[in-house]
């Protein structure tokens, strides 16, 4: 699709865009559109909207598997939707912002409530649209209301009425995330950047690197998925270069030029000998294109 020549004026287009899923599998993405501020975004999206294009919404696809046979569609893509604002205890974020950058940015003005995100992959946008978390702490708690593009207008939406939840917010449903109000509390620079330093320590001690989608799928109950998968044996399990790790069982790391197709079977495969052996129906935490 190399006909958006429409929307030159308003935002960066590229064409067969190699997939940007974390876990470094997909065919490329036949049309994407980086707008870098929500004007941009808000005008690309009504220019679509005019032209009866349909689309869908990108963020660093950190939870995303994309298909082998890529996206023939427009893809939106938020990564570039970049800004950071202080107002006392508040910070104002783009949705495009990375969460250790948001992290960084908290510490480096005596900022706390967010230090267990640090090492969280991803964008704010994504962040919120999940509500991740860590260490017990989740970003909607700090959350004081959200931007979002709602039929083609961006609204403000307080915390209240995302309904947070374990991986779960509205966010989504309602339309485009364009950028996200924290409300923190003051603290030591020193305390806040330790506290930092050691919640990343403690996560590369328990989670593997190299190239994955984060947890596979969502906590079933009191006990980890993790728990379930290794306890039937999984961990090291392979399909094709897809890998159960051998570190954590509820990460799927790409062990060598793995395929979406190895990834899905492999999470399937999963999810049957949990269900099958101890009677637990795992839900994907991962969203799938």
């Amino acid at each position: 699709m190399k006909d958006l020549f429409f929307l030159s004026d308003i935002c960066e287009v590229k064409y067969d865009t190699p997939s940007f899923s974390t876990f470094g599998s997909g065919g490329n993405l036949a049309s994407v559109l980086y707008p870098k501020t929500a004007k941009e975004l808000e005008s690309a999206i009504s220019r679509l909207n005019t032209e009866s294009k349909e689309y869908i919404i990108l963020g660093a696809c950190s939870n995303t598997l994309i298909s082998d046979d890529g996206i023939d569609g427009i893809v939106i893509s938020t990564q570039r939707l970049k800004g950071k604002v202080i107002n006392g205890k508040n910070i104002y974020l783009s949705a495009g912002e990375r969460m250790n950058s948001v992290c960084k940015f908290a510490c480096e003005n005596w900022l706390s409530g967010i230090e267990g995100l640090c090492s969280i992959p991803g964008s704010l946008g994504g962040g919120l649209v999940m509500n991740c978390g860590a260490f017990g702490r989740e970003l909607g708690d700090v959350v004081e209301y959200a931007d979002i593009l709602i039929d083609g207008k961006v609204e403000r939406i307080m915390a209240k009425d995302l309904d947070f939840g374990y991986r779960h917010s509205k966010a989504k449903s309602l339309g485009t995330v364009v950028g996200v109000n924290l409300r923190l509390a003051e603290g030591s620079r020193t305390r806040i950047a330790k506290d930092m330093k050691g919640y990343a320590i403690a996560r590369s001690k328990s989670q593997p690197k190299g190239r994955s989608l984060g947890s596979v799928f969502k906590k079933p109950g009191v006990t980890s998925a993790g728990y379930y998968i290794d306890m039937a044996g999984l961990k090291g399990y392979r399909i094709g270069g897809a890998q159960i790790s051998d570190m954590h069982a509820n990460f799927i790391i790409n062990a060598g030029e793995a395929t979406s197709t190895d990834f899905i079977r492999l999470a399937d495969y999963a999810k049957q000998e949990v269900d099958k052996r101890y009677g637990i129906k795992l839900e994907y935490e991962v969203d799938f294109l």
